[in-house]
């Protein structure tokens, strides 16, 4: 990181063969950091109080509107909302990896042909937005496939297109974790009779997804979140769900803050877990 950018975080530069995303801030960065910090904050929290003071000046806090998440049946309801929410992303998740280690490795081989039809791959759906391909797929499904439930061309149109969408991005990042193991690797591998692509898939491709494994699982945070847009297709995850019981229930504010909190719930146990693998790795 150079220039303007550079001066205003102080950045430290990286180890040579290290896979950041960002480099690290120095101590003049830091303090500058702190301070935008500790700022945003404050204007968080002034936010936070005016909005729950209107709240309870429209009387969205009264007791009639909370009583309904007393019930067990409600958060059984909103909870296979969940369980449908982590089966798609986990059914993408998986998916997703597995096609996206497939591309970085035929984008980081020797071979020229498979490199630039996995280069296409990659540019073409990384540029495509999410929500458009879930609902061309949803679309169009129907006209390829006869005989399903609306329920399943939903789920389907959903992971197909979480899949096409994150390979791309798990493509990139253990792409960027092949880049970060010295050549010597793939060298010592090759003198001992292996050819270039055997190296790179025995001994360099564990490596790499081993330094990029803190980054696969933000992202795998980021595309737990991104299931949420199967609302527009009628696929019933937790905030399709939280939408239907407000409605019916005319609490529909108080349902989607709840809602809400789920997803904090979940995001905030992947993100703290990639935290950990992060420090396990500096250590």
């Amino acid at each position: 990181m150079s220039g303007f950018v550079g001066w205003l975080l102080d950045v430290e530069p990286s180890e040579p063969g290290e896979l950041r995303l960002v480099e690290d801030l120095g101590p003049k960065g830091r303090r500058r950091a702190l301070g935008g910090t500790a700022t945003f904050g404050v204007l968080i929290l002034a936010a936070l109080g005016w909005t729950i003071r209107r709240f309870q000046v429209k009387g969205q806090f009264a007791p009639e509107l909370w009583h309904v998440f007393r019930v067990w049946s409600t958060w059984r309801y909103l909870l296979l909302g969940l369980v449908n929410t982590l089966k798609a992303a986990g059914i993408a998740l998986a998916l997703s990896l597995v096609i996206g280690v497939l591309m970085a490795l035929l984008r980081a081989g020797p071979s020229r042909v498979p490199r630039i039809l996995a280069t296409i791959y990659v540019e073409a759906f990384r540029a495509c937005a999410l929500v458009l391909l879930i609902t061309f797929l949803f679309a169009q499904m129907p006209h390829w496939i006869s005989g399903w439930t609306l329920e399943s061309y939903a789920l389907a149109a959903t992971i197909i297109g979480l899949t096409l969408y994150y390979s791309t991005v798990f493509a990139e990042v253990i792409r960027s974790g092949i880049r970060s193991i010295p050549k010597g690797q793939t060298e010592a591998g090759m003198s001992i009779g292996l050819s270039e692509g055997r190296a790179l898939r025995l001994i360099v491709l564990p490596q790499a997804v081993r330094r990029a494994l803190p980054n696969i699982v933000t992202q795998a945070a980021s595309l737990t979140k991104d299931t949420s847009l199967a609302y527009l297709v009628t696929y019933t995850e937790l905030l399709y769900r939280a939408d239907i019981f407000g409605s019916f229930g005319e609490n529909k504010l108080q349902t989607l803050i709840v809602a809400g909190a789920m997803y904090i719930a979940v995001i905030a146990l992947m993100t703290s877990f990639a935290n950990r693998l992060k420090r396990g790795q500096r250590r």
